[in-house]
């Protein structure tokens, strides 16, 4: 009797929303760093850990985030992220604070991401919230990696922004613009919109993304136009083998960014000489290229883009990104 019950239960299980999804669940890490251009300053390094349902049934879309009115099936989904990204000044390894320089500051945080995609469109819904400071274990973790790669120890993390909770509330749509139809290969050009809100960053930011490749209506959102993490497995509506290249443009305004202006306690008085301002009109562009078959798959991408404080000493940074992912 107690075996049978525990079938119904197991059963029951299986029924469930989430569990009859129609396609697999996602996982995948990524590691952004500025190490492959051979440098290690402003955005130095970004690892990132996310999961993102299977397909979610009809019945447990979130109709008011949905594209379920569009005229392509849409695929929706949920993903958990944890991240953590890493800033730090020109030179490390001096013990003082540097004026006109980036303050070192780290973000650990998390993010929920309300995913829904269609052939022609694709949207993302996000939240995040995290920590900066002590709290983000940043001067912990560079150099834990630094005396592995043998690279120089970092010294002034004394000086890096100061503990906030920090959050932020997205929106980031990709709209396709032009589509041809071959049969082998496809090119494709897509808008995509950016607008972001909340006490880490709030910014709003316009690009277009030409990809070529095959199965691009499978794939609509997948690689954005950003320096961090700046490709998503987790917006591939369908699994079938395909590849493409990519490559975009963005402008942005940001209006505010609290690894640049949050407050810096540890900072000697008087401490406005080493304060920066925060560069609002900014650019990235990014080109890379993805492969990926039922079970698993790979993107690289790189990265460049403009100072984000005026003080800036360069007038270009380049980072480079990696990321692996596995549908089961």
């Amino acid at each position: 009797m107690h075996y049978m019950k525990f079938n119904k239960l197991f059963i029951l299980t299986l029924l469930s929303p989430v569990a009859l999804a129609s396609n697999k669940s996602t996982v995948s890490f990524t590691l952004d760093n500025d190490g492959i251009f051979g440098v290690d300053h402003d955005y130095t390094n970004g690892i990132f850990l996310s999961y993102a349902t299977g397909q979610l049934r009809k019945e447990s879309e979130w109709s008011w985030l949905s594209l379920n009115n569009a005229p392509d099936r849409n695929v929706d989904k949920i993903e958990l992220v944890l991240g953590h990204k890493m800033w730090t000044p020109s030179d490390i390894e001096v013990d003082y604070p540097l004026a006109n320089d980036r303050p070192y500051a780290g973000y650990l945080h998390t993010e929920i991401n309300y995913l829904s995609l269609t052939e022609d469109k694709a949207v993302r819904y996000n939240f995040t919230i995290g920590a900066t400071g002590e709290s983000a274990l940043s001067e912990k973790a560079q150099s834990l990696v630094h005396s592995i790669t043998g690279s120089p120890d970092p010294q002034g993390w004394d000086y890096q922004i100061d503990d906030y909770l920090a959050f932020s509330v997205g929106y980031r749509a990709f709209n396709k613009l032009m589509r041809s139809e071959g049969k082998s290969t496809q090119w494709e050009i897509t808008n995509v919109n950016d607008i972001n809100a909340g006490n880490f960053r709030s910014d709003v930011s316009q690009g277009v993304m030409f990809r070529w490749g095959t199965n691009l209506g499978n794939s609509i959102g997948a690689a954005n136009i950003s320096v961090e993490s700046p490709f998503s497995a987790s917006m591939l509506s369908n699994h079938a083998s395909s590849w493409f290249l990519f490559t975009g443009f963005e402008g942005r305004y940001r209006f505010n960014d609290i690894t640049l202006e949050g407050d810096r306690s540890g900072i000697p008085e008087p401490s406005k000489p080493y304060d920066v301002t925060l560069e609002h009109w900014q650019t990235t562009a990014v080109a890379g290229a993805t492969w990926y078959n039922q079970s698993y798959g790979a993107s690289i991408t790189f990265t460049v883009k403009t100072p984000e404080y005026k003080e800036s000493p360069t007038d270009i940074y380049g980072t480079g990104s990696f990321s692996v992912f596995a549908f089961f």
